[in-house]
């Protein structure tokens, strides 16, 4: 089966922006010159006063290097924002890969794999379905529009904020919370694109002209919903930092959902308002919460040292319903349309830094 790789962020398209989290960047913002704006006047100014200040110099070294033989912790530390990006994306996309039949036309199943093994299958609801089961959901939830209108304008490029509210998020004080937290993001961008192609789901607006979104309609396929993938990734992220901090305290998304705790339910109304807004089904995000909470389960698994993790299969073609957490659970419990498994996964490969940079996170407050 072809493997779609990932091709890169095409810019922002629209309103839209990012797919959840592009204005809300924090520490992980690009800087400039640490003395200021780069300019040529600067660069000149620099040059002289370097000039009128060294004299002669012969060449030779003036000092020890505090660079050689660090470890690779302290390297990354030292990193600047974006090779920091790169090195922390390509430890952490390399280990899932996307997996379709074809590259022709809009497949039935796709599956996302974590090191090879199968971790998330996904079966496309039919165009039937959706027509005659969930446009009358997104009917019903358009009555929310008014009074979801803020959040619903917010959530169109920042959903960190809301998980921010449950606990203490600062640049300062939790910065490798926030910095792998800006990287399960990426990750899920990289995986739901190509996840959306390989189904190519219609939006709402291409079945009926009374759907009249409030927000600008993505340009991309409905299945699954990216802000499902990515809020209920983010809120079983930071569960496991929030809730479950203390070393060696148990890790398990399952109960979380149950329980529905504070940052579950923000990924709920985050998932629904897309409905709400007409530019998703409740199918797309019943998918995007599968898929989001599965992929940093087994991240998660993995920095923890685990050997094992939960992979999930999502019944997008036998689903009628509509969404909420409720629902989900109750999915998860019948194990019907969601039927859960166990597969091994090997921490061994995980890189020194980021096992230190996992260390670090649970230090922080």
């Amino acid at each position: 089966m072809p493997i779609y790789g990932h091709e890169g962020h095409e810019g922002h398209e629209g309103h839209e922006g990012h797919e959840g989290h592009e204005g809300h960047e924090g520490h992980e913002g690009h800087e400039g010159h640490e003395g200021g704006g780069g300019s040529s006047a600067l660069s000149s100014a620099l040059g002289r006063a370097r000039d009128g200040t060294v004299g002669y110099w012969d060449g030779l070294p003036s000092r020890e290097s505090r660079v050689e033989g660090r470890s690779s912790w302290q390297a990354v530390r030292a990193l600047d924002i974006t090779p920091r990006r790169a090195v922390m994306d390509q430890a952490i996309q390399s280990l899932f890969a996307v997996e379709f039949q074809s590259s022709e036309y809009a497949n039935d199943t796709g599956m996302v794999s974590f090191q090879n093994q199968p971790l998330v299958t996904l079966h496309r609801p039919g165009l039937e379905l959706v027509k005659t089961t969930q446009l009358p959901h997104l009917r019903a939830a358009a009555d929310l529009r008014f009074d979801r209108l803020t959040e619903i304008r917010v959530e169109t490029s920042n959903i960190q904020s809301f998980f921010a509210g449950v606990s203490y998020m600062s640049s300062g004080a939790t910065k490798w919370t926030m910095a792998l937290l800006q990287a399960v993001f990426r990750l899920c961008t990289r995986v739901e694109m190509p996840v959306k192609l390989g189904f190519d789901l219609p939006r709402p607006m291409t079945l009926a002209y009374e759907v009249q979104p409030i927000i600008q309609t993505p340009g991309h396929g409905a299945w699954p919903s990216g802000h499902a993938t990515e809020s209920f990734a983010g809120a079983t992220f930071l569960s496991r930092i929030f809730y479950d901090h203390a070393e060696g305290a148990a890790f398990d998304p399952g109960a979380a959902l149950q329980q529905q705790n504070q940052l579950y339910r923000h990924a709920e109304r985050i998932a629904i308002n897309r409905t709400v807004a007409g530019v998703h089904y409740p199918t797309d995000s019943m998918a995007g919460a599968v898929l989001g909470v599965t992929m940093a389960e087994a991240l998660v698994n993995l920095l923890d040292g685990k050997t094992e993790t939960t992979a999930r299969i999502y019944r997008g073609d036998l689903y009628d319903g509509d969404f909420n957490l409720s629902l989900l659970n109750a999915e998860i419990a019948a194990q019907d349309k969601i039927t859960e498994s166990t597969v091994q996964i090997d921490p061994s490969v995980v890189p020194r830094w980021l096992k230190d940079m996992w260390a670090e996170v649970q230090t922080e407050v």
